[in-house]
């Protein structure tokens, strides 16, 4: 890492070695350690959810309890949300506008955040919200995300 923020998650050489050694170093819940700016630059709370929903993961499961293969697994995740999120502009709730004016579409792609409640698009059990993980809105499936 260089200076106050952390690797870039789209970063061609950012390997799975790489970023195991970003965040399962923390006791952290695996949700905070992919937010903190220190570690990863640019991973927010939508991010985070969604990711670590594809992933098959507990957000508040402590970081540095991830196998070897689960953070395989989440690197690739994170970095897919992430992309295709550019590719629709970002995500917009409100009143969120890009450089263009123009509303982000990856909101219509969300499997997990702004869902408490509903069906899980895997296993059909509802969605859980809660708050207690990092103060802010996070969405799981307790079914599928161990």
């Amino acid at each position: 890492m260089s200076g106050a923020l952390g690797a870039e998650p789209l970063d061609p050489t950012l390997d799975d070695a790489a970023f195991s050694g970003y965040v399962r170093e923390s006791r952290q819940a695996i949700k905070i350690a992919l937010m903190d700016q220190k570690r990863l630059a640019g991973v927010g709370n939508i991010y985070a959810n969604e990711a670590l929903w594809r992933a098959g993961i507990d957000p508040s499961r402590e970081a540095r309890s991830l196998s070897a293969e689960e953070l395989s697994v989440l690197r690739r995740e994170l970095q897919a949300v992430l992309t295709a999120s550019i590719a629709a502009r970002g995500t917009s709730f409100r009143d969120y506008r890009d450089a263009r004016g123009e509303r982000g579409s990856f909101v219509e792609q969300l499997a997990a955040y702004g869902r408490a409640g509903e069906p899980c698009l895997r296993c059909g059990r509802r969605l859980v919200g809660t708050h207690a993980v990092d103060g802010r809105s996070t969405v799981f499936c307790a079914g599928c995300q161990y």
